[in-house]
């Protein structure tokens, strides 16, 4: 078994530090190490490179953030076999993932590396030979195929059942190709599965506890709430003569209690729940053909299908603002933070959204939802949701921050991406209610579906937030900090179909800032300030 995976596992420890290797890439201005000669890099200095080379590949497009991303695995990988850190080999396949999503030239020769590594880790045969024949399926005449053919005869004894190798090839069919017969963007990501760190449990029995369908006439979202981690596969089938358009999602090792099938309204006309050799499916039946979208959050664990009539994805008219959605955070049995006066972020934020909803629809003339109007608790995954029903072109989520340092002030805006910000991930474990793990896997799953235009404007207004904040705080109040645009897997922003941000206004647990947020003059001005930058933005500057 050793050799055997030393044979497909070539280590190329100098390709990874700029110097050529098999398999190299040159890249524009990477980052290098700067070490003594004749000694090794520390751990430590590798994943400082790797790092610092994924802040460069992020804010990069097409194949030049591929080869970045391949040059931070290669680190990755290097310092998991120099040094045997699980954790490294984790992050490696992350980045080997992300650089096979975002390149179309090298996207196979990427997920080769990822099937090597996770063999060396997992020390599954079985598993490898599947994820080549996966790769030799949809990359079929690409100048990797000869390393796949080469690759698969090695792995020949573990070669699976000639009915598990036609489920494998329909599985590639279905989810690797386009019209075309050519592999696309999103096919390595098509088939969903959780990243490792989830392993432990997925081959464990799960239970579905609750299905909740939010559904309009043109967009739907279906949140499916399961006890712990598990594998799914999505699919869909066309409308017949005699049957609707249905989208269907397969969940491993589940099994459910109660309704079997949920009346709803809208794009979303029922959802039917069964068995199926031993997973569940669900199935939504729906009014008319939709594009879709499905991932997943983290803690507590629930899958989350996205649908609409339109692409699920803006991406030619950002800029044309017609309708807002302002969702003030929290609420009902939820209060969020507190200050040390008392005040919760919940009134708060919900008071803003009031002063600012009148004016974007006097002043900038466009139609204002809130996600909520009241005190009234509504869950994350619906806030996304009534955004999506309401065709909004922006949505601005209106929070308080909050930290054990009370000396902590000042505003920030996040938009969802990757991140390694230690101090944005504990904000967005907050916001969620999850843990830090949770978030960061949450941003890095999201990120893959994401697309760079929405991305890209989501930054834009971000920025245009931050810079209206401070302007308009600053006429009255000194010592306002700016902490600038951050990102973060916060859920309130999973699955927003438009450009969307988290606007943290100030730190109520900050005494100063507590007391200024208590008056009316305060809140006045962050409410204006959403409304600027809203015009701002709209106005293209």
């Amino acid at each position: 078994m050793l050799r055997l995976f030393a044979l497909l596992l070539p280590l190329s420890l100098g390709g990874a530090f700029g110097c050529d290797a098999p398999g190299a890439t040159s890249h524009s201005e990477p980052v290098r190490l700067e070490l003594p000669d004749e000694q090794d890099p520390s751990r430590a200095e590798l994943v400082a490179a790797a790092d610092a080379i994924f802040v460069q590949a992020s804010s990069k497009k097409g194949e030049e953030a591929a080869e970045a991303f391949a040059h931070a695995a290669r680190l990755r990988q290097a310092s998991y076999r120099t040094y045997g850190k699980h954790v490294d080999a984790l992050e490696a396949m992350e980045l080997w993932s992300e650089a096979a999503d975002r390149s179309e030239g090298k996207a196979c020769d990427f997920g080769i590396e990822l099937a090597n590594l996770r063999a060396q880790v997992g020390g599954d045969p079985d598993e490898q030979y599947r994820d080549y024949y996966l790769l030799r399926e949809r990359f079929q005449g690409s100048a990797c195929h000869p390393r796949l053919e080469r690759g698969l005869g090695i792995l020949t004894a573990y070669r699976p059942t000639p009915e598990k190798l036609r489920e494998l090839r329909l599985s590639a069919d279905k989810h690797g190709k386009n019209a075309k017969g050519q592999v696309t963007h999103q096919s390595l990501s098509q088939t969903v599965v959780p990243p490792d760190v989830l392993r432990a449990s997925l081959e464990s029995p799960t239970e579905i506890s609750k299905v909740e369908p939010f559904s309009a006439e043109r967009t739907a979202r279906v949140v499916v709430h399961v006890t712990h981690p598990t594998r799914f596969q999505v699919g869909s089938l066309k409308s017949t003569e005699d049957k609707a358009p249905r989208l269907f999602v397969d969940i491993e090792h589940a099994s459910f209690r109660g309704q079997e099938v949920i009346e709803s309204k809208g794009l979303v006309q029922r959802v039917r729940l069964g068995k199926k050799d031993g997973s569940t499916r669900v199935v939504l039946d729906l009014s008319k053909e939709a594009h879709h979208r499905v991932f997943y959050l983290p803690e507590p664990f629930r899958l989350v299908i996205d649908l609409g009539l339109d692409e699920l994805e803006q991406s030619e008219t950002l800029r044309q603002i017609r309708r807002v959605v302002l969702d003030p955070g929290h609420g009902g049995h939820d209060p969020g933070a507190v200050g040390p006066n008392g005040l919760r972020e919940k009134d708060v934020a919900l008071d803003i959204a009031h002063r600012a909803a009148p004016l974007l629809a006097r002043e900038v003339g466009v139609s204002t939802l809130l996600t909520r109007d009241v005190d009234a608790f509504i869950p994350l995954d619906e806030r996304a949701a009534r955004a999506n029903a309401f065709h909004a072109d922006l949505f601005v989520s209106i929070h308080l921050n909050s930290s054990e340092d009370k000396d902590s002030k000042g505003v920030m805006t996040f938009v969802l991406d990757t991140s390694r910000d230690a101090a944005a991930s504990k904000i967005a474990a907050r916001e969620n209610s999850s843990t830090e793990a949770a978030a960061a896997e949450l941003a890095n799953s999201l990120s893959r579906i994401q697309s760079e235009s929405r991305r890209a404007a989501s930054e834009t207004f971000a920025k245009l937030l931050q810079r209206s904040a401070g302007a308009s705080l600053r006429q009255n109040y000194r010592g306002v900090s700016d902490h600038g645009v951050r990102s973060a897997g916060f859920y309130v922003l999973a699955g927003a179909s438009m450009p969307a941000v988290l606007f943290e206004g100030s730190f109520i647990s900050n005494p100063l800032e507590a007391q200024r947020l208590n008056s009316e003059d305060y809140r006045q001005r962050l409410a204006d300030a959403v409304v600027n930058a809203v015009r701002a933005y709209r106005d293209g500057l």
